[in-house]
């Protein structure tokens, strides 16, 4: 089994997204499937610019992570129907040429799944996962078909403790590794 990239884009330290994919990597783990997860995607990590050249130090960490992986598992926060600016730009860094990878190479023959966990009820989300599975698509990457929405009418932090939602959960996650 391939290893796995976990992004949580949460813009907050109590983000369900960030409690989501802490979630997923202990799930995965219990699974001996090792990952690697990375959140805080927006103080460590300047805009892009022009010919950015010089890639920041957390952003080498995370294309050396996933240089190893096969898979990616991006939790994205949903802004105005939307995904977050931030997550755009640490998946643009990610594109970049390096050390004999061409421009959006690393990503070549990888598989992409999409979380949310999103304050409101959702209604946006869906727009935001078309938006970014096209985007993704763009860089290369094998986007699942499915996606998994946590919203304020399923509380993430209740529901990661009920049986229905963990399961179902548990599900999409078993369902991304077979795909």
């Amino acid at each position: 089994m391939s290893k796995i990239l976990l992004l949580s884009a949460g813009s907050s330290v109590i983000s369900g997204n960030k409690k989501a994919a802490e979630y997923a990597m202990g799930y995965l783990n219990q699974k001996k499937i090792e990952t690697y997860l990375f959140d805080n995607l927006y103080t460590e990590i300047p805009f892009i610019l022009e010919g950015g050249v010089v890639q920041p130090d957390k952003i080498i960490e995370i294309r050396d992570a996933l240089v190893e992986c096969g898979q990616l598992i991006i939790f994205s926060p949903v802004f105005n129907g939307g995904y977050a600016s931030h997550l755009k730009n640490t998946l643009d860094w990610l594109s970049l040429a390096f050390d004999g990878y061409k421009y959006n190479e690393l990503y070549s023959n990888k598989k992409a799944a999409i979380v949310s966990a999103v304050l409101g009820k959702g209604g946006n989300s869906y727009n935001a996962y078309n938006s970014l599975s096209a985007q993704l698509e763009n860089y290369g990457l094998k986007v699942f078909k499915d996606f998994y929405l946590f919203s304020s009418d399923n509380n993430i932090d209740k529901k990661l403790e009920e049986s229905e939602q963990i399961e179902e959960f548990n599900n999409f996650l078993d369902n991304y590794l077979r795909s």
